[in-house]
């Protein structure tokens, strides 16, 4: 199976979001992330036709990033929360409509530490578990990524907090987006493949230190070659995703920044 490298359209968050798949497509990738609040955006957004012709038009393929802007499927808020579930199911709908590998999800995060953690962990399970039936019925693979291990209002951060949300809900299936930068540290990430092995079914790759994420590959602290190594013994077969910040939108960097991802694979 050939490997599939892919890109976040938020590179080109700027540009309209049919720019951003033409450039994407140009600069040699097989696969678009499209980040719905891009999609949905009144001035730089476009329609799921004109979405699904322009993928077409550049034999593209594409997964789906949740909605992340203003919103949380886990506030204690219920019309906050009830609003962050509906956009979600929304983008699910996108994902089903382009026919899209598949989507990224994100775990809610506390309002406030004070927030109870009890009462949080109850609003994840249950926004999660619906998630997951909504995605079900829709035929849409459903990944749950891990977050920010700095934060502590974060309360899915790692393996073991991922395998515990799947078993509240009440899932046998445990798929997941690994983001390694999330994660900040090469040995901790060896041992999330370790234990999550077949369960990762999407990869977000960048560079980053423990005081900052998203780094372009080679600028940061990770050992990248050692982490897709390992990602490669546990069988993984998905997107190899970056996710990293391009200054000014350039696309001459995109390009060298794909050719740094496929070097990590050279022998």
């Amino acid at each position: 199976m050939a490997m599939l490298f892919g890109v976040t359209t938020m590179t080109f968050y700027h540009r309209p979001i049919l720019e951003a798949l033409e450039i994407i497509a140009t600069c040699g990738f097989d696969c678009a992330e499209i980040w719905v609040d891009h999609a949905w955006d009144d001035e730089r957004g476009a329609s799921v036709e004109e979405l699904k012709e322009a993928l077409v038009k550049h034999k593209l393929e594409s997964t789906i990033h949740c909605p992340i802007m203003d919103i949380s499927i886990t506030s204690p808020n219920k019309g906050i929360r009830e609003e962050s579930l509906r956009q979600t199911y929304q983008a699910m709908d996108l994902a089903r409509d382009l026919g899209s590998k598949l989507i990224v999800i994100h775990p809610g995060s506390k309002f406030s530490v004070l927030e109870d953690s009890k009462t949080h962990w109850a609003n994840q399970v249950d926004s999660i578990r619906r998630i997951l039936a909504y995605g079900k019925e829709q035929g849409v693979l459903i990944t749950v990524e891990n977050m920010d291990s700095d934060k502590e209002i974060v309360s899915v951060k790692c393996w073991e907090d991922l395998d515990r949300l799947f078993a509240d809900v009440g899932s046998k299936e445990k798929w997941v987006t690994l983001d390694v930068t999330h994660i900040g540290d090469t040995d901790k990430t060896l041992a999330f493949i370790e234990q999550a092995g077949s369960n990762i079914a999407h990869f977000h790759l960048s560079d980053g230190t423990e005081a900052k994420m998203h780094m372009r590959i080679g600028t940061g602290e990770l050992d990248l070659r050692r982490i897709v190594a390992a990602l490669q013994q546990v069988d993984y077969a998905g997107v190899w995703s970056l996710e990293c910040f391009i200054p000014n939108n350039n696309e001459e960097q995109l390009r060298e920044e794909l050719k740094q991802a496929k070097a990590l694979f050279a022998n």
